[in-house]
């Protein structure tokens, strides 16, 4: 799937407003989708999503089961332990990918939570 598909597949599954039920508990609210990602807020906190690391790891993964550990690795942006990480980051795709088709249901393994990333559908 292309970067443009794939943006677009997402965009066309949430809108500004929507509440997410988050797999640890709580929520994420969609805030704004803009160029540069989705914004959404965690509690008292707003975050950012970009959509080049989103589209990244989604190709790097599809195909596979991955967890919040795997994305981590993969990019300092999903690990709040990094320099301008949030580990709300990893699950937030998770949520995002499920709502577009292009995930499993999200489940908990231990401490972390994972899916499995899907091939796109033909349309």
């Amino acid at each position: 799937m292309e970067f443009c598909a794939f943006r677009e597949r997402i965009e066309e599954n949430i809108a500004v407003g929507d509440v997410l039920p988050n797999p640890g508990g709580g929520t994420s609210t969609i805030v704004r989708i803009e160029d540069k990602g989705v914004r959404y807020r965690r509690g008292k906190c707003g975050l950012l999503l970009q959509w080049d690391i989103f589209y990244r790891a989604y190709r790097q993964f599809c195909g596979n089961f991955v967890d919040t550990g795997d994305l981590k690795k993969f990019d300092n942006s999903f690990d709040s332990k990094k320099q301008k990480g949030h580990n709300c980051n990893c699950t937030f795709a998770f949520m995002l990918l499920e709502r577009a088709g292009l995930a499993d249901g999200i489940v908990k393994r231990g401490r972390r939570f994972g899916t499995h990333f899907l091939q796109a559908a033909a349309r």
